[in-house]
């Protein structure tokens, strides 16, 4: 099974990282990553105390002019990997700032970074300095600090971000997987107010919403949702109670043995005898939303910022910003450095200027953001959007647990899935 390799890789992997050690560096260590943003409750993390993040002090408190001071005397070129291209934009008016420095910026798929700095560390020929990636399931927090990859935790920037968001790496800003709806089918509010209520039957048993969706078992946000409904089932298994006045009942057989029941990996089953449909495209996803009618309801799951699509292409679609037991998890974006980078110094400077700077409105932030995404910063708000962070009715990940659950979820989803009357 793939689970069997994928673990077998990934045993083999944090041997190499254990016989590699940290580089020497000093490590942050992190608190709880479950607590809850907006109304939603939180869960307490796995993560656990002993768990720490490879930083760099001497960098930390350094500020922005004595970072340049000591660029200038480095390899003056810094290279980043991202899976952004706005930060071509960041690289042009950073260069403006500091004319003495260069940034080349190479937007790559997700993960596909990784795989450089990898090959480039382990065969001795370092040439990227800055990290930019998503950790939706936990891949590089467990696997690739220490040799590949460190934090830098600016101590006057970190001041103004909440400590959960710090537990796995430097966070760099945050969107949200949303349920769309369309607001000409239902013009007062949103249809669904439960996780509950999306899968739900009437009383023939035919599905009130038509959902579609990306292919859950590889889609790495998704996958990282529904771990945390799994690692923590007891907030989905209330909300159920909520909506219907009873306790659970569960229906799916334990084909695979994972022995107790569990309220995540019984949503996860519910969803894969329904009739889905699985599009890559999150703009296509949404699309279909806008062309539903009250009589043919559509509900699509999509990036909050496909929401720019009502205003670019006059669609009538609307975030599902209410549900319990709480919307989604934060799907965090992360920024890391190179323990043998040639550009310490200004690798950071970077960063910091990605950051938003001292105060956290400097061009590096303001240029990525856009609706639909969120600051980390308590002292910049994304004015694009209708809330801030805390209004996103979203929770921390627990990235441990879902590292530790996500090979099982997408074992479970194929298995069951494939097996679906609706397939």
């Amino acid at each position: 099974m793939k689970k069997t390799l994928a673990l077998i890789l990934a045993l083999m992997m944090l041997l190499s990282l254990v016989a590699c050690g940290s580089g020497g560096s000093s490590s942050a260590s992190g608190s709880a990553s479950g607590s809850a943003s907006g109304s939603a409750s939180g869960s307490s993390s796995s993560a656990g105390s002993d768990y720490s993040v490879p930083t760099d002090d001497s960098y930390n408190s350094m500020t922005a002019d004595q970072l340049y001071e000591q660029a200038k005397k480095e390899d003056t070129t810094i290279v980043v990997y991202c899976t952004t291209s706005k930060l071509s934009k960041v690289a042009e008016k950073f260069m403006e700032e500091y004319p003495d420095l260069k940034v080349e910026v190479n937007d790559l798929d997700a993960g596909e970074s990784i795989t450089k700095l990898v090959t480039e560390v382990d065969s001795g020929n370092v040439l990227c300095d800055v990290v930019q990636d998503s950790d939706s399931l936990g891949d590089i927090a467990f696997n690739y600090y220490g040799k590949y990859l460190e934090a830098y935790f600016p101590t006057d920037i970190c001041s103004h971000i909440n400590p959960d968001m710090m537990t796995y790496g430097m966070p760099y800003y945050s969107s949200v997987s949303y349920w769309f709806y369309n607001t000409e089918a239902f013009p007062n509010a949103a249809p669904v107010n439960n996780w509950w209520d999306i899968i739900d039957t009437d009383s023939s048993g035919k599905q009130v919403y038509d959902l579609y969706m990306k292919e859950p078992g590889s889609e790495s946000t998704y996958l990282a949702l529904f771990s945390n409904f799994i690692a923590h089932p007891e907030q989905l298994e209330q909300a159920y109670k909520d909506k219907y006045g009873k306790d659970l009942e569960y229906t799916y057989a334990d084909d695979l043995g994972f022995g107790t029941k569990n309220a995540g990996y019984e949503y996860l089953y519910r969803l894969s005898q329904l009739k889905v449909t699985f599009i890559s495209d999150g703009d296509e996803i949404v699309q279909a939303v806008a062309n539903s009618t009250a009589d043919h309801p559509v509900l699509g799951l999509a990036s909050a910022g496909k929401i720019t699509n009502r205003d670019d292409n006059k669609w009538p679609i609307a975030w599902v910003t209410d549900l319990a037991p709480y919307v989604s998890t934060l799907n965090t974006s992360y920024v890391y450095t190179v323990p043998k980078s040639n550009s310490p110094a200004g690798s950071r400077l970077f960063i910091r200027y990605m950051m938003g700077g001292d105060n956290g409105s400097g061009d590096g932030y303001t240029t990525i953001m856009k609706e639909g995404s969120w600051s980390v910063r308590d002292d910049y708000t994304n004015d694009k959007n209708p809330f801030g962070i805390d209004g996103t009715n979203t929770i921390n990940s627990d990235l441990q647990a879902v590292y530790n659950t996500y090979l099982d979820s997408s074992d479970f989803w194929t298995y069951w899935h494939d097996k679906s009357p609706n397939k």
